[in-house]
């Protein structure tokens, strides 16, 4: 998930969300009311989602019709395994059914179409602050054995700083590198890197979880082929050197 304009210590954040439209209905009078210094709401097309998901930080969702449940439940599904963003779905009080659907999908929250637009814009708010105040926490500083080499693991975008400078890391390579740095320099074996990395079971563990440490090497290390941050274990797996 990406939590956008970050800036110094007191001041507010800017978070994009964008409000996917569905039936073609007029949904800027909501759209207007919600938009503030800290919120930043554009109209997507629903077919769109998939290719602009990059550029949010949450989606908005509204239900309006009974027969919209199918393609909501469809693109929750997208969102959560694209990219993670935060997801609302706006919906009536009576729906309960779909409410408990919606939520098992993974959602974020209800907001109930009779509620006020500042409620809903203070819920988001809120969120989205605590998100950033638990992962601003939570960015661990690794340094290498040999020198003063420093990486920061940065969640909020899936990327690391590698003294100073940020780099790109796919969601796997990041998670990887994730789990390793939740061991504190313990040797984890191929097959509990598989397990906490990939969501299926799948055959060549070892290969996929080497393929993948060997791309990751090839983004973070100075020399892959004598890593310091990633260390090979013999017959055991890899660690993370602190």
């Amino acid at each position: 998930m990406l939590i956008r304009q970050q800036k110094n210590k007191g001041e507010q954040h800017m978070y994009n969300v964008g409000f996917v439209i569905l039936d073609n209905a007029d949904e800027q009078n909501y759209i207007d009311s919600l938009k503030c210094t800290q919120l930043n709401v554009h109209p997507i097309n629903k077919e769109e989602v998939a290719e602009t998901i990059a550029n949010y930080d949450g989606i908005i969702i509204n239900e309006k019709y009974m027969h919209n449940i199918g393609v909501i439940c469809e693109s929750i599904i997208l969102l959560k395994k694209q990219s993670n963003p935060f997801v609302w779905v706006i919906s009536e009080r009576m729906n309960k059914m779909n409410h408990i659907v919606y939520l098992q999908l993974g959602v974020d929250g209800i907001l109930d179409n009779k509620s006020d637009s500042e409620e809903h814009k203070l819920l988001m708010i809120n969120a989205f602050n605590r998100y950033n105040q638990t992962f601003s926490t939570m960015e661990k500083t690794v340094k290498s054995e040999c020198d003063t080499t420093e990486l920061q693991l940065r969640p909020c975008n899936f990327s690391v700083l590698l003294n100073g400078k940020e780099i790109n890391l796919t969601k796997l390579e990041f998670k990887t590198i994730e789990f390793l740095q939740t061991q504190q320099g313990i040797a984890v074996s191929y097959e509990d890197i598989y397990r906490n990395v990939w969501e299926n079971e799948g055959a060549d563990k070892q290969y996929r979880v080497s393929n993948l440490i060997f791309h990751l090497r090839q983004k973070i290390e100075t020399d892959a082929a004598h890593p310091k941050f990633i260390k090979t274990v013999r017959s055991k797996g890899y660690k993370l050197a602190l």
